[in-house]
């Protein structure tokens, strides 16, 4: 259970349809592997919220997480034992708090609000940093690229403090090789003068935590 909430043992995603419900999922990564849908129910009815859409609750057992949040849907790519399934769930929704409040915290900077404004990139619906890659990635393919060359036209004008910011959003989204390509030779030199709020967009940008 090492390394709850990083991205290398677990992904947590939030999908918005066109007709307005959701689902959520979180995936662990490593042994025990599983997927499982994270459904936010009516604290009184004791029911899927509208929002869900369709929730199978016939197929397995669903696990109460709070009042107005349960677990179901559950694959279990490994063999578990039974008794072990609710602790192993625990975790996972550990993880999900971590990841989603580590994101919150992020999304919420001001270097991070700035240069998503720069770009002309809303990040405003994005939940988790999967929301956030996939969000990147859409913009970029409904531009046909431009939000790359967005990205590419700014690293001339940007300050010491913003080009790391810009760097991680970039890694953030799994556009690696559009940040080392902008990179240049001086990034460790550009590091060491981030400091306050852009030192801290730019660690939990390259962390995903």
């Amino acid at each position: 259970m090492k390394g709850v909430g990083m991205s290398k043992e677990w992904i947590a995603r939030t999908a918005l349809a066109d007709d307005g419900t959701r689902r959520e999922e979180i995936t662990h990564l490593t042994m025990p592997r599983f997927t499982a849908r994270v459904v936010e129910i009516d604290p009184f009815e004791h029911n899927p919220v509208a929002e869900e859409g369709d929730v199978n609750l016939d197929d397995g057992p669903a696990y109460r997480i709070d009042h107005k949040t349960i677990v179901c849907e559950i694959v279990w790519t490994d063999e578990v034992p039974e008794q072990d399934h609710t602790r192993w769930l625990g975790v996972a929704m550990d993880a999900r708090t971590q990841v989603r409040s580590g994101f919150k915290r992020w999304r919420s900077l001001d270097p991070v609000r700035h240069m998503a404004d720069r770009l002309k990139l809303d990040i405003s619906h994005c939940r988790t940093w999967e929301d956030y890659t996939e969000a990147f990635g859409d913009e970029n393919d409904r531009t046909d690229g431009d939000l790359v060359e967005r990205a590419r036209s700014a690293i001339g004008v940007l300050s010491t403090g913003e080009i790391p910011v810009l760097l991680a959003m970039l890694h953030a989204a799994n556009y690696d090789h559009v940040a080392d390509e902008l990179s240049g030779k001086d990034i460790w030199w550009r590091l060491s003068r981030t400091s306050g709020d852009h030192a801290e967009a730019v660690a939990l940008a390259i962390m995903r935590t």
